[in-house]
């Protein structure tokens, strides 16, 4: 099949990550790039000899451009895809798929209504680590699932919240260290766990005093299932330290540090295991985003995500995260600011 043309637009801090990752991807190619900021376009899209546009709008009248990396702020994403949707290409988002469910609403009312695909890049889901946790899952080695959790102690500089006048905004951020950061953990946590039936939360601003966010969030969480769980996520710690992810049932126990598996222990013991546990110290696919959140990011994750997103434009089927899926975590962040905020327990 031919290669399906991709376009990024925002060519900032996470442009170049897409571009990367798909110049290593065989079913795909970039073919141009779009930035407000003339600079910053012209420098991505020299780098891989692509044309360069302002204005997107231009850009995706292209027929050579069929998918559409959008790595804008996070609350430019609505209006933007509906653009891109309605131009009849196929939408892979950053995370989160927008700042509110209300409006992620709108991107997939409009992809649905053009017939095209709409994806969210959640890259941890893709790792080797993950996927054998959730594998585990599946085939019931954990026995009854008791508690999951999830641990993004992170450190965000001031200067890296200046860097751009729309972190740390309402508005355009969504969030904080929840949204923002933890939102990749957050849904490693309920793509094991299943989903989140009630939480009871506390967030605050610890260290970052002039943001309109939190940079510290506390949450008890009751899944569907009857399990308990926990996230604590902040931007306020240094150094920073690995994203984990664990996961806890009456037969086994098993866990993730930025992607990689950690800890995988079960009552029953298979012969596979053996080989599985050699693999415990292996540094991380994904990179760390402990403290500097792009000097260690790797693009293995991306690179599978998106030939995956590329598969499913070729052979018209839905990706493996398609928008409904990339809301899930969004909702359940909503949930957690509204308990925060009320003092009282919340139904997801």
């Amino acid at each position: 099949m031919a290669k399906v043309g991709f376009a990024i637009i925002g060519c900032g801090n996470i442009g170049p990550v897409h571009a990367a990752a798909i110049a290593e991807v065989n079913q795909a190619k970039l073919v141009a790039v779009s930035d407000v900021v003339p600079a910053t376009g012209q420098r991505l899209g020299e780098k891989y000899g692509v044309d360069v546009y302002t204005d997107y709008r231009k850009m995706i009248e292209r027929k050579d451009v069929q998918a559409v990396c959008l790595c804008v702020p996070s609350g430019l994403r609505a209006e933007i895809a509906e653009d891109c949707a309605a131009a009849g290409k196929h939408i892979l988002s950053e995370k989160p798929l927008e700042v509110s469910t209300k409006r992620i609403d709108r991107i997939i009312a409009a992809t649905d209504k053009a017939g095209v695909r709409l994806g969210c890049i959640f890259q941890s889901r893709f790792a080797e680590g993950p996927q054998l946790i959730r594998k585990a899952i599946d085939q019931g080695r954990f026995g009854r699932l008791v508690l999951g959790d999830a641990y993004i102690k992170w450190y965000r500089s001031p200067e890296y919240y200046g860097s751009g006048a729309w972190r740390g905004t309402k508005k355009l951020d969504g969030g904080g260290a929840l949204m923002n950061q933890g939102i990749h953990q957050i849904d490693l946590l309920q793509w094991f766990m299943g989903p989140v039936a009630s939480v009871r939360a506390q967030t605050k601003r610890a260290l970052h005093e002039k943001l309109e966010v939190e940079d510290l969030g506390v949450v008890m969480l009751e899944f569907a299932n009857g399990a308990y769980g926990v996230i604590e996520g902040s931007t306020a710690i240094w150094p920073g330290h690995p994203a984990r992810v664990e996961v806890h049932g009456t037969e086994g126990s098993a866990y993730v540090e930025d992607g990689a598996l950690k800890f995988y222990k079960f009552q029953k013991r298979r012969a596979a295991d053996a080989k599985i546990e050699e693999t415990l110290t292996m540094e991380s696919e994904l990179g760390s985003g402990a403290g500097d959140p792009l000097s260690s990011l790797k693009i293995e994750g991306h690179r599978r995500q998106i030939a995956d997103f590329a598969k499913a434009i070729q052979k018209d089927c839905p990706p493996l995260i398609d928008g409904r899926e990339g809301r899930n975590a969004v909702a359940l962040i909503e949930s957690i600011y509204k308990a925060a905020a009320t003092g009282k327990t919340v139904k997801v």
